[in-house]
């Protein structure tokens, strides 16, 4: 239980920290929500857009199946989960199997890009990734940059394999016929069949099939190899490598390819044995052993890369001992956005440890000069066996799919998580360029969800419309609070969340009671509301606006169109367990310069300190830090900004205890409101998304020809947007150029409107960039 409040004895605010209340503060997640579905197993937790629903007690067994599952692959207390997709029941399912392990979950927006992604994981040593069936390509991509990575689990693909459900055999196989039976040699040989700015001629062609036909006599030390060809296609490759083959067979689901085939060996001077097959089909159908195998061009119509792995495990026990495989024409994703698929050069780096068999794995980058097109940007592998090594792919790291999941118990595990343990970490911007991890306990988030449930009446009759992406933190009450009241959430789809009127719709026609998002998200839907006919609009019953300031009509706006809600306004920081003051709002003064910040909740404590870390009276404006059991642990992997942010409490009840210096400006007013008065660094809010300036700036320095650059964050009509100044080194760039080049860094909610290039950046009397400005110059 918490001690009592003594924060600031004699402080003229100090009464209104008296929050302290007793909760269940040796609680967990996982223990509330499986509460609720002994209490509530058969009524809805999770509602989806097409109507899909899962049970409190479903969602129990489900993630204890899971749970199961990660415990085997070595997901213990204090191990780091990625989670990588949207909003879907089985990403809810995950969530709270990574919670009964007692790791902890780390959300990753699909909007990111790979560079943040992949670093992210590799600062917190990540060693599972839960992701769904639409964004596995991805993460299949960029998982091999992350050494501590070993197992992705995608649970909504019910198949054993993650490809098998997709594969239609008769249309691949009617594809090829129909491109080996084109009357364009070109085209059969898989040239030209898409349009680009220049197409192939047949000496781009004749130079890949001899750049093919170099490669691979160059990796064997066979004089005359016996040689397997996977996708032989209209025979090109088969025509430069058989006659100097002691044995050549052409593997190919396309039977009109292997007769092509044939008839190419023909008229080089050799022969061809031809087996119609798919690759990973072929250890059935041909026997070795073989000096090399041959994939050109092949690789990129493969289903994904878990197939790829499978099909390169099967090759290793058909080769000889000194055999090799050749990978030609990989395309990766690094430099092209091919459709197809893309080979990381890192997955190819990292064979050896993925199959035993696999002695060395080599890639080889093309000489620009030498290709026409998009050939230049691709690049070729070889694959080496180990000699006399056991091939069987005993270290191979599959991919865990619900075929995995559903083999598990549903029973759960002896052992789960304590209130001190790590409950997840969130990733918000960084001031130095890189983002700064927040490291929240089960305690905090407990303290947090007691609060609110009890506050507000939250019970199994409430309906949640989940709209927030999970990297925001607003989505851990969303979830874990709403299921641990025994409530219902719904998940908004993309789709809904794209178009306005949809979400009215669904306000109107479902029974949604809570509505949780940024003021902005909701701004946006009211104008749709407003131009309707009043319909039904009696159940929504609570509106929580927070992470922005809040519109000051907005709040008569809402109760207008729905009479029945309750419109509360919260604050805080990620760094305290999303919220840890509030604000109903009743009455609305339209000369407020803004909606109150309003006051602590439970075992919250807010100070208002000056430079000195002494109170400041009431009305007087200073320095806003937070205390109590809402504060976090710190910044994950970054002890000296957890120490400059997290500082001993002087009003601590106990010792030991720790405030969190905010960054913003506040004061207290007599009715024992906070106001908020923005902030005093460099960080901001656009569209609820909390931003440092200086981790932008730090991207466009990253830029090529960009020799400085300042950013700032002018308010307009609709609320703050990100503006840049640069200075080029040269001549100024596309603008383009520079999107592209931050793109690859940033978030999209990150990437500045407007873009201006200036020969120098205006400078204050102290040296430093003059933003005020920079403003004027808008």
């Amino acid at each position: 239980m918490s001690a009592p409040s003594a924060s600031f004895p004699g402080a003229p605010w100090s009464g209104w920290n008296e929050t302290a209340r007793p909760f269940r503060d040796d609680a967990t997640i996982p223990g509330l929500i499986a509460e609720a579905a002994r209490r509530h197993p058969d009524h809805p937790a999770i509602v989806t857009s097409d109507k899909g629903v899962v049970t409190h007690g479903e969602l129990d067994r489900r993630s204890d199946r899971l749970a199961r599952l990660l415990r085997e692959l070595g997901v213990n207390r204090g191990s780091a989960v990625g989670l990588y997709g949207e909003r879907s029941a089985s990403a809810l399912v995950g969530l709270l199997a990574v919670l009964k392990c007692g790791a902890f979950y780390v959300p990753l927006d699909p909007a990111w890009p790979a560079r943040r992604v992949v670093g992210l994981l590799d600062r917190l040593g990540v060693t599972a990734v839960l992701t769904d069936r639409a964004h596995l390509p991805a993460v299949q991509e960029f998982r091999w940059e992350v050494p501590s990575l070993r197992h992705v689990l995608c649970p909504d693909i019910p198949e054993e394999f993650s490809w098998s459900a997709g594969f239609r055999r008769e249309r691949v196989a009617d594809f090829f016929d129909y491109v080996a039976g084109s009357p364009d040699p070109l085209e059969a040989a898989g040239f030209n069949l898409r349009r680009s700015e220049r197409p192939f001629d047949e000496d781009d062609v004749r130079g890949y099939q001899d750049h093919v036909a170099r490669l691979v006599r160059a990796a064997t030390s066979a004089e005359r190899p016996s040689v397997l060809e996977i996708g032989c296609g209209s025979g090109l490759i088969v025509e430069a490598l058989v006659p100097h083959a002691a044995r050549y067979v052409a593997v190919d689901p396309s039977p009109v390819s292997v007769a092509c085939s044939q008839e190419a060996a023909v008229r080089a001077g050799g022969e061809a044995e031809g087996v119609v097959c798919f690759a990973h089909e072929t250890a059935e159908r041909v026997s070795g052993p073989f000096d090399v195998v041959v994939l050109a061009s092949t690789v990129q119509f493969l289903p994904d890369l878990d197939h790829l792995t499978g099909v390169l495990d099967m090759l290793l026990g058909l080769l000889a001992d000194d055999g090799v495989i050749v990978l030609a024409d990989l395309v990766d994703p690094g430099l092209s956005a091919f459709s197809g698929l893309r080979v990381p050069p890192r997955f190819v780096e990292r064979l050896p440890e993925l199959l035993p068999g696999v002695a060395r794995a080599d890639v080889h980058r093309r000489r620009a000069e030498e290709f026409t097109g998009e050939l230049a940007e691709r690049y070729d592998a070889v694959v080496r066996v180990a000699p006399g090594r056991d091939r069987a792919a005993r270290g191979r790291e599959p991919l865990w799919t619900g075929h995995h999941v559903g083999l598990r118990p549903a029973a759960p595990l002896t052992d789960g998580p304590t209130a001190e343990d790590i409950c997840y970490t969130i990733f918000t911007s960084g001031s130095t360029g890189a983002p700064k991890g927040v490291v929240v306990t089960h305690r905090s988030a407990v303290n947090l969800i007691d609060w609110m449930n009890r506050t507000h009446g939250i019970g199994p009759s409430d309906r949640i419309l989940f709209v927030t992406a999970f990297s925001f933190d607003l989505s851990v009450y969303d979830i874990f609070g709403v299921l641990a009241a025994g409530a219902t959430v719904r998940l908004a789809s993309a789709a809904e969340l794209a178009e306005p009127d949809a979400l009215v719709d669904l306000l109107e026609q479902e029974p949604v009671t809570i509505w949780d998002s940024a003021p902005a998200a909701l701004a946006m839907v009211m104008p749709f509301v407003r131009a309707r006919e009043p319909a039904e609009r009696d159940t929504l019953r609570l509106v929580l606006l927070s992470g922005d300031w809040i519109p000051v009509p907005l709040p008569d706006q809402i109760r207008s169109a729905f009479p029945h809600a309750e419109v509360v306004a919260l604050g805080g920081a990620t760094e305290c367990t999303v919220w840890s003051n509030h604000y109903r709002v009743g009455e609305v003064d339209p000369a407020w310069p803004s909606i109150p910040y309003g006051t602590p909740m439970q075992n919250a404590r807010y100070y208002v300190l000056d430079g000195d870390l002494r109170p400041c009276a009431l009305g007087e404006e200073g320095d806003l830090y937070i205390a109590g059991t809402c504060v976090a642990l710190g910044y994950a992997a970054a002890a000296g900004l957890t120490a400059a942010r997290f500082l001993p409490d002087p009003g601590a009840p106990r010792p030991g205890g720790r405030m969190y210096r905010t960054g913003d400006r506040a004061r207290w007013l007599p009715s024992g409101d906070l106001e908020f008065l923005g902030r005093f660094d460099d960080q901001v809010k656009v569209r609820g998304y909390r931003i440092e300036l200086g981790e932008v700036q730090a991207a466009f320095l990253q830029c090529p020809g960009v020799r400085a650059a300042s950013v700032v964050a002018p308010m307009g009509p609709g609320g703050r947007t990100l503006a840049a100044f640069y200075v080029p080194a040269d001549e100024p760039l596309p603008k383009a150029e520079l999107l592209r080049a931050l793109r690859a860094v940033l978030p999209s909610y990150m990437i500045p409107a407007r873009v201006v290039a200036l020969d120098e950046l205006p400078l204050t009397s102290t040296g430093k960039v003059d933003r005020a400005a920079l403003l004027r110059r808008l």
